[in-house]
């Protein structure tokens, strides 16, 4: 049962009053003096629905304790504060008709009309305390947003530049989408997906999401909760975004360094691990291409290990100049690489192989020309695993590699 805090040292008429007319509503608690009050409230604000004085005027130091419910209203609790009178003291007792006491009514008044005025005097200071904490809000660099089983925006503590309206001084966001208000038309849309399961299965969710308005990206994250009825029913939820860019971008980085070949700016056997297992499956056929740069350890013992390092550098040239776009390319150890080349069959494969030992011919360094073995294998549909396609792309690789290397030796003795 809510509960109503009320001194009055004018004796018993006030006290029955008090009870005859609300303790079939509210619990009661008299207490003595101002300092009582004080501490009551100071240790139990949140149990106590409004505070009553009677008589005001009479009541010594009932100053002391205004100006103390007045001050902790506007950040700590929110309590209204009305005063009960007779006849007699009514014009000295209304002079108490400011903050924080709300309302007035004299003893003998119907129960309808005072438990009305409690009421409502607990409404509008609960609105007031709430346009309060929502300036309070406004501070943080982070947004707080309400929303009913809806979807649509019950309050916001702050619109964001994402919005169409953001700056527009007479537009609110209350009662709208994120379809009818987002400038990302996909983010509102998965925002909206997310609300409508939340208010569904009753579990919270936390995703980033990127913008770009106006050449700026940025990252944010969103964390939601949903808010819930005593019986369990989805009611609303409540939901914080944070600014997450500096944090996104400086993950980004480090996954790229970690996924990245320092010599080659191509993608590492980490890369390569994690490409294979979220492969999409529409993408096949896929052909996976070996290669192995030819005679790089006597170009090192003639030249050194920098014209070795360009000479790799180089076969990476001559990849990226022949593959599609979409193509990945990864540098496996020292000299060897692996290819994957999604959406491409054997025939579109052993056209890319031709053109790679064509163009090979034209890349030179020193008096070396690049040599560069290669072999592939199509997987045509999901099923079969990829090392055993890597086996069969190396093998024909290293067989590629003996003929050429057959074929040199021969033209050295002649």
């Amino acid at each position: 049962m809510k509960q109503i805090v009320y001194i009055d040292i004018d004796g018993n008429e006030g006290e029955d009053f008090l009870r005859n007319t609300l303790e079939d509503t509210y619990e009661l608690l008299r207490l003595e003096n101002a300092e009582e009050v004080i501490s009551y409230l100071d240790e139990n604000s949140v149990k106590v629905d409004a505070l009553i004085i009677g008589h005001p005027s009479r009541v010594p130091e009932v100053e002391k304790l205004l100006r103390f419910v007045q001050n902790s209203n506007s950040v700590i609790f929110a309590i209204p504060v009305l005063v009960f009178t007779d006849e007699e003291s009514t014009d000295l007792d209304e002079l108490f008709l400011e903050d924080p006491v709300v309302d007035i009514f004299r003893i003998g008044q119907s129960p309808v009309i005072v438990k009305n005025r409690i009421k409502r005097a607990t409404q509008f200071l609960t609105s007031v305390s709430f346009a309060e904490c929502a300036r309070m809000l406004q501070v943080l660099p982070s947004l707080i947003y309400l929303k009913d089983a809806r979807g649509r925006y019950v309050f916001c503590s702050q619109y964001w530049h994402h919005l169409d309206h953001y700056d527009d001084p007479e537009w609110t966001i209350v009662g709208k989408t994120d379809l009818e208000i987002r400038k990302d038309t996909e983010n509102a849309k998965k925002a909206l997906e997310s609300d409508l399961q939340i208010i569904k299965t009753g579990v919270g969710t936390s995703y980033v999401i990127e913008e770009n308005e106006d050449g700026k990206q940025e990252f944010l994250q969103l964390i939601k909760e949903p808010l819930k009825y005593e019986d369990g029913r989805v009611r609303g939820i409540i939901a914080l975004i944070n600014d997450v860019t500096e944090q996104e971008l400086l993950k980004r980085k480090l996954e790229k360094l970690s996924f990245t070949d320092e010599l080659t700016g191509l993608h590492n056997r980490a890369y390569m691990d994690v490409y294979m297992r979220t492969f999409n499956s529409s993408s096949y056929p896929v052909t996976i291409m070996s290669a192995d740069c030819d005679h790089l350890k006597s170009i090192n013992d003639q030249y050194g290990h920098m014209v070795g390092d360009e000479y790799i550098r180089m076969s990476v040239t001559l990849m990226r100049s022949i593959l599609p776009t979409r193509s990945e390319i990864c540098r496996t150890g020292g000299d060897e690489f692996l290819i994957f080349i999604p959406k491409t069959d054997e025939e579109k494969a052993t056209y890319y192989l031709e053109k790679l030992e064509e163009m090979q011919e034209i890349f030179r360094i020193q008096d070396q020309k690049l040599s560069v073995s290669f072999g592939f294998a199509t997987i045509n549909e999901p099923g079969e695993p990829f090392d055993k396609a890597i086996e069969r792309s190396d093998a024909k690789m290293y067989c590629r590699k003996q003929m050429r290397r057959a074929a040199r030796e021969e033209q050295e003795r002649g």
